[in-house]
């Protein structure tokens, strides 16, 4: 089972805006003309309860959203780019990866719920924006903003209402196959549950999801087995039933061995609502050891404590009554937070720095201008010069101590100083 997955998110860039002058017939100097550029696609995750793992993940790496088209002519602005739309389980949890740490951004708890993880660039301004009394005839325009880029981490917890704990076959999935429709895999042999299963239980008017994990033996907190791992399924669940096997030799230590890793792990589980359920009344020694040892059980557990036969149907129905009556009604009006902030934008400088010969500027909308003027148009070289000074980038140069035939570069682009 696939639960977990990192991948890097990027929004679509935003189209650059358009430099263009209008040139038709009875109209030959039309003037500036250019569109703004078409936004970026943003990143969005949706909820599906069809969707069980991540598994349709596996191999992919990377997920961007499309780039926003440029500006054309004619004062046309570009189409937006399409958002990446990535479905998981209802359930999944995105954290941010930053420097190794893990940084909540937000969890996806009901069908079709969506959150968007990476925000696309805003589209660029064409040459329209940039008319001025001083300047009719603009050569500048401004190019797409990046879009938002991410490491991330996808964690899925199930959804359930009742999490079935105990130690490697106890009789859980046994117990899960019959109280609901689900199709676990049973044998006599321990370990036989490698992933989380889960089923619909019916009591009454009432459904209640039941979750199965793997098996926890002692010292699972350490690494040892399987099931720690998928404990955090468990997370989410309104109570435990914590299933004892009928044929240990101890009811109480046996019952104390798994109680121990469930606390081990945190995350609230040991605070939970918890049901000791006793299996395999079906045998005459698990019926004889249960009768013996249940007051010295329920002491030590401080819980109540139950007795079912998976096989014969004895006590199940009273077991999920229980369960159900521990699984409060769904708040109607409850709306889990979906909401991933914008990731803070670069600041806007200019910030100088020199590499070797060459000067390194440092402007966020400097570089937007560079990507979609024409700086091969004198005209267009000097309204960039007149912007450049107008942003600082000048003057930053010249305390940095650029002189001339130096190499500058802004963003990917090259200029000499002079």
């Amino acid at each position: 089972m696939i639960d977990r997955k990192r991948l890097t998110i990027a929004g679509g860039r935003g189209g650059n805006g358009a430099v263009s002058l209008l040139h038709e017939k009875f109209r030959p100097r039309g003037g500036p003309d250019g569109g703004d550029g078409g936004s970026g696609g943003a990143v969005v995750f949706r909820a599906a309860a069809n969707v069980r793992t991540l598994g349709h993940l596996e191999g992919t790496r990377r997920v961007a959203g499309e780039p926003g088209q440029p500006g054309r002519g004619k004062q046309r602005t570009g189409a937006n780019g399409k958002r990446a739309v990535t479905q998981v389980p209802v359930g999944t949890v995105i954290w941010e990866i930053e420097e190794g740490e893990r940084r909540f951004l937000t969890e996806l708890t009901f069908d079709r719920a969506e959150a968007v993880a990476a925000y696309g660039g805003e589209g660029g301004l064409g040459n329209t924006r940039f008319v001025s009394p001083a300047n009719q005839s603009p050569r500048i325009g401004l190019g797409g903003e990046p879009g938002e880029e991410r490491e991330i981490e996808l964690e899925v917890k199930l959804l359930a209402d009742v999490a079935l704990v105990g130690a490697p076959n106890a009789g859980k999935s046994t117990l899960l196959s019959v109280v609901s429709r689900a199709k676990p895999k049973i044998a006599d042999y321990p370990f036989t549950t490698l992933e989380p299963n889960f089923g619909v239980a019916r009591v009454g008017d009432k459904d209640i999801i039941v979750l199965d994990v793997p098996g926890l033996i002692e010292d699972a907190s350490k690494g040892k087995g399987l099931g720690l791992e998928f404990l955090r399924h468990c997370e989410r669940a309104s109570a435990l039933a914590h299933l004892v096997d009928g044929m240990a030799d101890d009811l109480a230590a046996e019952r104390a061995r798994v109680r121990r890793e469930v606390e081990a792990y945190g995350a609230g589980l040991a605070e939970k609502p918890e049901v000791v359920v006793v299996t395999k009344m079906d045998a005459p020694e698990a019926r004889e050891r249960f009768r013996r040892e249940r007051k010295r059980l329920a002491s030590a557990a401080g819980a109540p404590v139950m007795a079912i036969s998976s096989a014969t149907g004895e006590g199940v129905a009273e077991l999920t009554a229980s369960l159900a009556a521990l699984v409060p009604a769904p708040e109607a009006d409850a709306q889990p937070a979906r909401v991933v902030p914008r990731k803070p934008k670069p600041p806007k400088g200019p910030f100088v720095r020199r590499e070797g010969e060459a000067f390194v500027v440092s402007c966020p909308l400097a570089e937007r201008m560079f990507e979609a003027s024409d700086v091969f148009n004198w005209r267009g070289r000097a309204q960039m010069h007149h912007q450049l000074t107008r942003l600082g980038v000048i003057e930053a140069l010249e305390q940095a101590g650029a002189s001339a035939g130096d190499s500058v570069y802004v963003g990917r682009h090259e200029m000499v100083w002079g």
